[in-house]
């Protein structure tokens, strides 16, 4: 048996990695002496409470918008004798699976290198301008952390009116067709929160896409780089003056030149053909 204290904190030690991916900060006690309060956490998409229970632990999870949901159960029983670390560390990751399915972000396992939860993958269409035109990642990065699916469950935790509405695009076409599903859903809320400038939602918005840009594959790139910002950035030059300064580097220089080429000529004529009909299959 080993102490309670001890206990707890290799517990917190062993989600850090989920709960950092996530963006989600520690709020309770760092170093608890018992189990008779919640551990908790709160960050850009809500709010994770870890709460004690006879010999387990109930994991909840709270989207923004969004009341307390149960996501996950496991053992966390200190009275027996034979539980260890290694009991510890499994019902961490057990409280890291459940944390980033329910917010679709990476599963960092106890002890372990960076490791997603799979919900699928898909068929991803080509984009309106040239995929060149949006600058690679320096890493070289296309994890499955930090696939299409994945990039959409962050969306609908930011936008809560989209929730479900990617399970309803993969019934109707029986795969995922991002193209459709940004063009008509996504993209018009962010461009709605550029607009009002809206800082709460576009630092979460951008906080995502500087993430996923940076690892993402060149499909993710060419998603955000041109669809999502350098399309809507090229038509209203205000909307970029009130992004600018929530891009990292790394972002900002791959949008720029894709704006500059939607300006020309020629890329007008594919800019405002896009526009005219944004998700259809190109």
């Amino acid at each position: 048996m080993i102490p309670t204290k001890d206990a707890l904190l290799t517990l917190i030690k062993s989600v850090e990695g989920t709960m950092t991916a996530a963006n989600f900060a520690l709020t309770s006690a760092k170093s608890p002496e018992d189990t008779a309060e919640p551990i908790t956490y709160s960050g850009d998409f809500g709010e994770v409470e870890l709460k004690f229970e006879e010999n387990a632990i109930n994991v909840n999870c709270k989207a923004e918008g969004t009341e307390w949901k149960s996501v996950a159960q496991t053992l966390f029983d200190l009275t027996d004798e034979t539980w260890d670390d290694k009991a510890t560390k499994s019902a961490a990751n057990v409280i890291c699976e459940a944390v980033s399915k329910y917010y679709g972000t990476e599963c960092v396992y106890a002890g372990k290198a960076a490791k997603a939860t799979k919900d699928g993958k898909s068929n991803v269409v080509d984009i309106t301008a040239p995929a060149q035109q949006a600058k690679k990642s320096k890493k070289e990065k296309s994890s499955d952390s930090y696939d299409i699916i994945t990039l959409t469950n962050r969306m609908e935790n930011i936008f809560q009116d989209l929730k479900g509405e990617m399970v309803n695009n993969i019934e109707k076409y029986d795969i995922f067709l991002p193209e459709e599903y940004y063009g008509t859903l996504v993209t018009p809320r962010i461009v709605e929160a550029m607009k009002t400038n809206d800082r709460p939602v576009l630092k979460k918005v951008f906080n995502t896409f500087n993430t996923f840009y940076d690892e993402g594959g060149n499909d993710i790139q060419s998603l955000i780089v041109v669809s999502i910002l350098g399309m809507n950035f090229a038509s209203d030059e205000s909307l970029l003056k009130n992004c600018e300064t929530l891009m990292d580097e790394t972002l900002y220089d791959a949008v720029m030149p894709v704006v500059t080429y939607l300006k020309t000529g020629k890329g007008a004529k594919k800019r405002i053909a896009a526009f005219t009909n944004p998700g259809a299959k190109k």
